[in-house]
């Protein structure tokens, strides 16, 4: 049994968590009269000595990183002591339920909700982010729901610090199946944009009721997040779009930043979203801009709307219709036409005594 006060100040009053790598307890600091919460690190015995060496390390790392973090959403750190062979590390208390317990009890929330719930996060990664800090283990279980409805992100466990020595146990996933960023499964690398990632799979969860890649086993998991596109979600209604962005497997076609901060405000507020994967395309050139008319906004001076009538707003609507159908059609006659077009242009001007071009040398270019 291990002791009952820590550094003769923190008294253990009960447990209330456990996790991978301990207990968490509320105790009462008998220094300042207030409770808090304690993180017993359980250090096995039958680990080799430089193994566990290394685990008090990372456990001193872990106090440091969140000490040094002052945000609304982030679990603060008050102290961190020694004793019994183990590290303790004295933490807010903070009085709630894990995410992941709020959906399997109550169900998925609502896209509003969590998109409620995602600015507040983003914001709290950002100030990590902007500390040299990537936390490496979002997800539903380390996001703690208060009554006031704050979430708080906990468990910078195997959060790495630029400042730090990045430390990683023998054997252990730096992360959680469904909710580690692809690039970090391919190379293992570590950015801000894969705790977005995570991020938009722990929002993904909070909508859905469900992971992303929902799979048998955690090694399916894995490989799906790696080679697949998350399963459609039913739920997330106008958060659909933002999530698509958050989940891209290209870090550089990601949503992130104010792009992303943006299109969750705009869900939190009731409204909707479009398509919001990034793309390198630029199509605004291809188009004059036209100027849009609402039921507000003035017409020129002398002009008539005519709902339906001939050259009014249906007429107008219509042939923009037959337009695209028409401009469909052509397209899918190209498509068809096309490949024999270069066959019969190939074998009709190219000498017979002359190799035709190899597959790989043959190129269309426009007009001609």
């Amino acid at each position: 049994m291990g002791p009952q006060i820590l550094a003769e100040r923190y008294r253990l009053v009960e447990p209330i968590g456990h996790g991978g790598m301990g207990t968490v307890w509320r105790a009462e600091d008998e220094l300042l009269h207030r409770q808090v919460a304690v993180k017993e690190v359980r250090v096995s015995r039958d680990l080799e000595a430089d193994v566990r060496d290394e685990l008090v390390r990372r456990t001193m790392r872990e106090a440091r990183i969140c000490a040094g973090l002052s945000h609304p959403s982030i679990v603060t750190v008050h102290d961190v002591v020694q004793e019994a062979d183990r590290p303790w590390i004295i933490m807010e208390l903070v009085r709630g339920r894990g995410l992941d317990q709020v959906v399997q009890d109550d169900g998925p929330l609502p896209p509003r909700r969590v998109a409620e719930i995602g600015r507040r996060l983003l914001a709290a990664l950002r100030a990590a982010h902007e500390a040299g800090v990537l936390h490496r283990d979002v997800k539903p279980g380390n996001v703690m729901l208060l009554p006031d409805g704050r979430p708080v992100l906990s468990d910078f466990g195997i959060a790495v610090s630029d400042s730090e020595d990045r430390l990683t146990l023998t054997g252990r996933l730096p992360g959680s199946p469904g909710y580690v960023a692809p690039e970090r499964l391919h190379d293992g690398t570590m950015t801000p944009a894969a705790d977005l990632w995570s991020l938009g799979a722990t929002l993904y969860f909070a909508v859905e009721g469900r992971s992303a890649y929902e799979r048998d086993t955690p090694a399916a998991r894995l490989t799906a997040a790696m080679q697949e596109a998350p399963d459609p979600a039913r739920r997330a209604g106008p958060l659909r779009p933002v999530l698509n962005g958050m989940l891209q497997h290209d870090p550089e076609h990601r949503l992130v930043g104010a792009a992303l901060d943006s299109a969750l405000a705009d869900v939190a507020a009731g409204g909707t979203t479009e398509d919001l994967t990034p793309t390198r395309l630029d199509v605004s050139g291809l188009a004059p801009p036209r100027a849009v008319t609402g039921p507000n906004t003035p017409l020129p001076v002398g002009a008539k709307m005519t709902m339906g009538a001939p050259g009014g707003f249906g007429a107008a609507h219509r042939g923009r219709w037959w337009g695209l159908l028409i401009s469909l059609l052509v397209g899918i006659v190209t498509l068809i036409l096309a490949p024999l077009l270069v066959e019969y242009l190939s074998s009709t001007l190219l000498p017979e005594d002359q190799p035709g071009p190899s597959p790989s040398s043959q190129t269309a270019t426009p007009g001609g």
